[in-house]
């Protein structure tokens, strides 16, 4: 605990210090990963796939709002659904398209959650994000959980059934249609996309209302309770709709998040419950009683400094 302690010391003086380059660079490392993760996702051939355009692109959203990177993220899916095929760019485009109108107009200032639960689903760790927004975060940002579900979900359909699609039509208009229903139908079809939206947004909110508890390690509670209605809400989804539900993964998910949360109160939210004190003070109309729980520091030994000679 000293030594995470200590680290959390160091880099709060490092950011302090060196605030600005700090941001500028997590932004475009953040970006640079997100933008390589569609490449290698939908595994497609394109120009877009030069390093130096990613970098460069990554490097333009660093200065820009955190939107740019959804913006960007979101041209580059739509060149790739082109790639696929023209009935992927047409459908999962409009989709696409469709998601992000209602992601500005319901959740602007969402752009991080939506960025990184699409980069976790990746990897099968969808809570993690959730539960660490929903103790920095507020309500609003489940939305952008929601949304980041759907736009990764989004791409794996298009990069499944894309460039699958088979009509009976003779006619090419004719054809392209009945692709693009049987593409539309895929997307409405698929079981877990939905489930994973409605338990990513139910852990953040739960997380949120719990986190601000008058009662000791309320953050570890939260994350406890957003992790259980994260699992419940998938088990209970995913065995309605009848849909494969995979045990081993969902518990290494959950114990990573908790992992996470564990970590995020050591460096944001430390208290030294064992020092509690409990205050009584008074005015004219009121007594006020106050619980005070310091945080936890790391005590640093004062240099003397030796008296300059004159």
């Amino acid at each position: 605990m000293k030594q995470l302690l200590a680290v959390r010391d160091s880099l709060s003086r490092f950011y302090g210090k060196y605030d600005t380059p700090v941001r500028l660079f997590l932004k475009f490392a953040a970006a640079f990963v997100t933008f390589l993760s569609i490449c290698a996702a939908l595994s497609q051939a394109n120009a877009a796939d030069h390093p130096l355009i990613l970098l460069g692109l990554a490097a333009a959203c660093a200065f820009l709002p955190s939107n740019a990177v959804i913006l960007a993220g979101a041209a580059l899916i739509l060149i790739y659904f082109y790639g696929i095929s023209l009935e992927a760019a047409v459908v999962g485009g409009g989709i696409l398209v469709v998601a992000l109108l209602l992601y500005f107009s319901m959740a602007p200032r969402s752009a991080w959650p939506l960025v990184f639960t699409a980069l976790a689903l990746g990897v099968d760790m969808g809570c993690v994000p959730a539960v660490l927004f929903g103790l920095v975060g507020g309500p609003l940002q489940a939305m952008g959980a929601a949304f980041g579900a759907l736009i990764y979900y989004l791409t794996d359909i298009a990069k499944q059934y894309g460039g699958s699609l088979q009509a009976t039509a003779t006619e090419p208009m004719e054809a392209m249609l009945q692709k693009m229903a049987e593409l539309i139908q895929a997307v409405i079809s698929h079981r877990e996309m939905p489930v994973m939206m409605a338990a990513l947004a139910a852990a953040l909110v739960t997380v949120y209302l719990l986190r601000g508890l008058a009662v000791k390690y309320a953050w570890i509670m939260a994350a406890a309770a957003g992790c259980a209605v994260y699992a419940a809400v998938r088990v209970c989804g995913l065995l309605l709709m009848r849909a494969e539900l995979r045990p081993v993964p969902l518990a290494a998910e959950i114990a990573v998040s908790l992992a996470a949360a564990w970590l995020a109160q050591t460096m944001l939210f430390c208290l030294d419950y064992k020092k509690t004190e409990s205050v009584r003070f008074e005015d004219d109309e009121y007594y006020y009683y106050v619980k005070a729980v310091p945080k936890k520091k790391i005590c640093r030994k004062k240099r003397k400094r030796r008296a300059e000679g004159r």
